[in-house]
């Protein structure tokens, strides 16, 4: 199922970049491609959290709804129907599937790799879609095989349970999402940026880097792994060029397997809603473009963070993985 699913989020975002890029190279004002892609990241981001929790109340949902999303984006493909209403549906589309296949990956997994696998691929589809270089209808063949297979092996089994022995006391599970979607939002900002020339190089740093971050987790530990990502981060940070570029968006993504993880335990009974929750803290970075932190602080601050939370997880005695 892992596979499935991360296989058809490289194809949703993939389709949702290529119809907004088909878009864009048409549109002769730069106003209106500027305004439609930000409310395409509002709706595909900010309505996480409303989706997840209505799945996580109606879990009976949850296996059929990667077939609304693929309706929706099915839709969405359609020019005729005017930019307004295919960016409406292309961004619900798109957020139902996140919270709905993020939820069954959060349930159905309770170690780190699954998260920064299954999140790994979409920014590779995007980027695919977004710089034309792979049409709609491709990325749309792929979804529809991905959502046939993954209902049919979904049909017969039962929804995984959450694990409340996961949850924290609730002043503790509290600080820790504070904590958490502050290092989200960190990362909204400091997750890299792409070059004209390298269209494909940083998004495949993004999957690269969430994919170890949650493989290195599993092998070495969790307190280990966010004393990798610090020097990681502060070794990129002690010279200039594509190289070191490269490395620090691959320590900053690092730890978004760890922040998806833990935000699950802070509330174990919504998985939907947590990763929802997650995903708007990525809104501020698309919005405030011009909003900069120095990233020597930013590299700190995220380390204290997820160090605080380690520790609170750990007297709480969470999870060995946790320590």
């Amino acid at each position: 199922m892992l596979l499935l699913y991360t296989l058809q989020h490289f194809a949703v975002d993939g389709i949702c970049g290529a119809i907004l890029a088909a878009y864009a190279v048409n549109e002769e004002f730069l106003e209106q491609i500027i305004y439609y892609f930000c409310l395409y990241n509002a709706i595909a981001f900010g309505s996480q959290f409303f989706f997840g929790f209505l799945l996580d109340k109606r879990t009976n949902l949850l296996k059929i709804a990667p077939i609304i999303s693929f309706l929706l984006l099915s839709a969405g493909i359609i020019s005729e129907l005017g930019i307004l209403i295919q960016t409406i549906l292309i961004g619900v589309g798109n957020s139902i599937f996140h919270v709905a296949a993020g939820s069954l990956i959060l349930r159905g997994y309770k170690t780190y790799k699954e998260p920064g696998i299954f999140v790994s691929s979409g920014a590779i589809g995007l980027a695919l879609g977004i710089n034309l270089l792979v049409d709609a209808k491709i990325f749309l063949i792929i979804c529809f095989a991905t959502v046939i297979f993954a209902y049919r092996s979904n049909f017969q089994a039962e929804i995984p349970e959450s694990d409340e022995n996961f949850a924290p006391p609730m002043i503790i599970s509290g600080f820790c999402v504070i904590l958490l979607l502050g290092c989200v939002v960190l990362r909204s900002f400091g997750g890299g940026g792409t070059s004209s020339d390298y269209i494909m190089l940083f998004p495949c740093v993004f999957a690269a880097g969430k994919i170890l971050g949650g493989l290195v987790c599993d092998k070495i530990g969790y307190k280990n792994t966010i004393l990798l990502i610090f020097a990681t981060g502060f070794l990129a940070l002690q010279g200039d060029g594509l190289i070191f570029a490269v490395i620090l968006t691959l320590a900053f993504n690092m730890t978004m397997p760890l922040t998806l993880r833990l935000i699950h335990w802070c509330n174990p009974n919504y998985p939907g809603m947590m990763f929802g929750l997650a995903a708007g803290c990525l809104l501020p970075g698309v919005f405030l473009e011009n909003f900069s932190v120095i990233p020597h602080a930013m590299i700190v601050i995220q380390f204290l963070s997820l160090f605080l939370v380690g520790i609170l997880f750990r007297r709480a005695r969470i999870n060995e993985n946790v320590a």
